[in-house]
């Protein structure tokens, strides 16, 4: 339930009423523009840097997803072909691996009986599929190709570059490194390591929670090597309709 809620609904939901309201009400805008963009910068750091202090398995991804909206925002911030696909394909993506990183540690508590980074370590050892589901996953996230994240980021960092906003894309690129680094310490602290003597007789997940990461670990990957025909057949009619929406509402409020 929480990956659900974490991964898809909200995020999706409030993302996709934030793009009606702004691309069909109020159109292109340059003031609204840097707004969406200074709130996504932020978000990204704001919530990055209150990821790494985290010692709590599930705060942490709670710090990252708003971390990872503001990836969505910035894109959408730059009002052009590239930063739009990179946000639309970012909320994509964000359903995929934050709501594995969740059923990651659904399993951990499961199984171990706590959310404490520092009651962990090793547990790749007796949770096999856990381990690497969630190393594929935090890979995603922070944006290490061939994984899904790294073309949203990538071409969200493209739209940047083309609105000229050369400062934000350099920006962007160190939020990804500050992803990047809470979770190595989350796989440092959780999987890797040496085995604590009180955990070794912890056990994987059950078959069903094992199938499920499976699958989306799967989608991660597939989303990153087959992105191109996702970016064609999915994602392109979706900017062509908000880009349509903008072309409106510029028609109308204009007249």
């Amino acid at each position: 339930v929480s990956a659900m809620l974490s991964g898809v609904l909200i995020k999706a939901l409030g993302v996709y009423a934030l793009m009606g309201i702004f691309f069909n009400v109020f159109g292109f805008n340059i003031q609204l523009s840097w707004v969406f963009m200074i709130l996504g910068l932020l978000s990204i750091f704001g919530g990055g840097l209150l990821a790494l202090r985290q010692d709590d398995l599930k705060r942490l991804l709670a710090y990252s997803s708003i971390s990872q909206m503001g990836f969505i925002i910035l894109g959408l911030g730059c009002w052009n072909y590239w930063g739009i696909l990179g946000a639309l394909f970012h909320l994509l993506n964000h359903s995929s691996f934050k709501s594995l990183l969740f059923l990651n540690s659904g399993a951990v508590e499961y199984s171990v009986g706590t959310r404490k980074l520092d009651k962990m370590g090793g547990l790749s050892k007796v949770m096999p599929v856990t381990g690497a589901t969630s190393t594929i996953a935090s890979l995603s996230i922070s944006g290490i190709p061939p994984f899904n994240g790294f073309w949203s980021k990538l071409f969200i960092i493209i739209g940047l570059v083309q609105a000229d906003h050369f400062v934000l894309a350099v920006l962007a690129i160190l939020a990804s490194v500050l992803t990047l680094a809470y979770y190595l310490r989350m796989q440092r602290n959780t999987f890797f390591g040496k085995l604590k003597k009180e955990l070794e007789k912890i056990k994987e997940a059950p078959l069903s929670m094992c199938f499920s990461m499976i699958v989306l670990a799967v989608v991660c990957v597939g989303l990153g090597i087959f992105f191109y025909p996702v970016m064609k057949i999915i994602l392109e009619p979706a900017v062509e309709v908000l880009q349509e929406g903008i072309k409106y509402s510029s028609l109308i409020l204009g007249g």
